[in-house]
């Protein structure tokens, strides 16, 4: 893929570092990866980190930019212990602010700053940067989307696009205060493979009594074949993930 030479306007969200965990399991995920990153250097002023985890290395930047930091980590596990790379991203990051980010997730210029702002004048602990509705794209208009990186497609075809879990997701991104997220245990990792972490993760901060706000305005998936890191591992890492949200959900009675 080109680097493309940006004229755009960019806001400064220099006291943030986009966090990308990764494995590429197919050519969509690795195409959507790279769109992701041209997308948000467009935009902002600001880092990137991308933390690949696999056997084998699979993704190779075409190009160098001081914005972006690639690593890479050996893990022979079939399936993507995302919840553990989270934690080593939000590590390496050496911003105030954290935006844990999926790689196939695009959202308007408008709502990230927003979600930002929301943290900046500390009106929420975490924020989503939409509102519970996450659109899934086509594979012609997530090509589209690739080629012109303009989300103003899909904001035209808003009113015929499907909603990938209804009106009420909560995964896709989210931005948060590292050191504060840090002080309050940070992500779950018990959760291994594809299940309802996003789902724990603000069930657990609603427990502490600790504010999450979401942002007006949607949410946008680029399509790609469902792999193994779009599932459960097995019955067995399927029912292990749902005892655990539904152990996290018990602990708000016994407060």
């Amino acid at each position: 893929m080109i680097m493309t030479t940006f004229k755009t306007v960019r806001t400064d969200l220099s006291d943030v570092t986009f966090l990308i965990p990764l494995r590429v399991d197919s050519s969509e995920r690795e195409e959507n990866t790279f769109a992701l990153i041209q997308y948000l250097i467009k935009h902002f002023i600001t880092s990137i980190i991308v933390l690949e985890s696999d056997l084998t290395r699979k993704l190779f930047p075409c190009y160098e930019s001081d914005q972006i930091r690639y690593e890479f980590i050996e893990d022979s596990n079939e399936f993507f212990h995302k919840t553990k790379c989270i934690t080593k991203l939000i590590h390496m990051a050496d911003t105030k602010y954290v935006a844990v980010w999926d790689t196939d997730v695009i959202v308007p210029v408008s709502q990230i700053v927003s979600s930002v702002e929301k943290l900046r004048t500390e009106q929420a602990f975490l924020t989503l940067p939409y509102d519970g509705r996450a659109f899934l794209t086509d594979k012609y208009y997530a090509e589209l989307f690739k080629t012109t990186l303009e989300i103003r497609v899909f904001m035209k075809l808003l009113p015929g696009m499907p909603l990938m879990y209804g009106y009420h997701s909560t995964g896709g991104a989210f931005l948060t205060n590292k050191a504060k997220y840090l002080e309050t245990g940070g992500e779950n990792e018990k959760f291994c493979g594809w299940g309802p972490e996003d789902a724990e993760r603000l069930k657990r901060i609603e427990i502490m009594k600790l504010s999450v706000q979401y942002c007006s305005g949607p949410l946008f998936h680029l399509w790609h074949p469902r792999g193994k890191t779009s599932q459960y591992a097995s019955k067995k890492n399927e029912i292990q993930n749902r005892k655990e949200f539904i152990e996290t959900c018990r602990k708000r009675g016994l407060n």
